[in-house]
């Protein structure tokens, strides 16, 4: 005869799925962040590499295609793909705070002082340096 489990059990059974996903869902999303800062990387060390040519033309890979463009089409191909990879890795940082403040607060964590802090933008520093004499 099986005993099916109290109601403790199953609380602690659902809480303890509740953690576990938002930890996967949190360690799948910092493996994205790292394969796109790999990518970004590479479209950065190509994008320098074409800054040093002559060339009129040159042979750029797009999927398993490879298509001989202007050299000035391509970088700005490069530059493209840079500011999506920034993009998405701005979008990538929003959730992964979004997470783990979920993950601390499931677990009855205080949530994390200064984890969701903004730079200031230049004309907030501007404006500070003003206000403070110093130019």
């Amino acid at each position: 005869m099986t005993q099916s489990p109290s109601i403790e059990q199953q609380k602690s059974f659902t809480y303890l799925r509740e953690v576990e996903t938002v930890a996967q869902e949190l360690l799948s999303l910092k493996h994205n962040k790292l394969e796109i800062a790999n990518a970004q990387n590479k479209y950065r060390e190509g994008l320098r590499a074409l800054e040093h040519i002559c060339d009129r033309t040159t042979w750029i890979q797009i999927g398993s295609v490879y298509i001989e463009q202007s050299t000035e089409e391509c970088k700005a191909i490069l530059r493209k793909e840079i500011a999506k990879t920034e993009e998405d890795l701005s979008d990538l940082h929003k959730q992964i705070k979004e997470n783990v403040h979920k993950l601390r607060d499931l677990e009855h964590e205080p949530r994390l002082e200064g984890f969701a802090l903004k730079p200031i933008s230049v004309a907030e520093a501007k404006a500070l340096h003003k206000g403070f004499g110093s130019a």
